[in-house]
């Protein structure tokens, strides 16, 4: 059984909200880049309570190095919305290695961890009008302990 979960549902405080059921995997495109570090964290702790133990999963992060990161509204220390263009007001939580660890640690033994440049692959349909340039996000593949 696959489940798909809208954007606007997935930035939602209930993301799961009418799903039943544990999953064996989940995958993340856009989930956990979007939000503040709390609401992160908590889609975050969402996912990790429905995933089987040994559940994988598959999710990308916003990078530090990302050129995006400290610019626009700051909203906290990781956060920042644009100013303008496609995602303008869209927070954007963004992480270092030791705090994206930190998050993801005590609910996933990390299997795979890796800083990718993103901008031909990473939502080109969202970003029609200021296409991405040195975007960094991280690719994570986590199993539930």
């Amino acid at each position: 059984r696959v489940v798909t979960i809208d954007d606007a549902t997935a930035a939602s405080d209930a993301p799961f909200a009418g799903v039943g059921g544990r999953f064996d995997a989940a995958v993340s495109t856009h989930g956990l880049l979007h939000g503040t570090l709390a609401s992160v964290a908590s889609r975050l702790d969402s996912i990790a309570v429905r995933l089987t133990p040994g559940g994988l999963l598959y999710a990308s992060f916003g990078s530090t190095n990302d050129a995006r990161f400290g610019r626009g509204e700051r909203l906290d220390d990781a956060t920042f919305a644009p100013a303008g263009g496609d995602e303008a007001g869209v927070a954007h939580v963004y992480f270092d290695r030791d705090r994206l660890t930190a998050l993801l640690d005590p609910h996933f033994e990390i299997e795979s961890l890796e800083e990718r440049r993103v901008d031909d692959v990473a939502g080109s349909w969202a970003h029609l009008q200021r296409p991405l340039k040195n975007a960094v996000h991280w690719l994570a593949v986590g199993r539930k302990r």
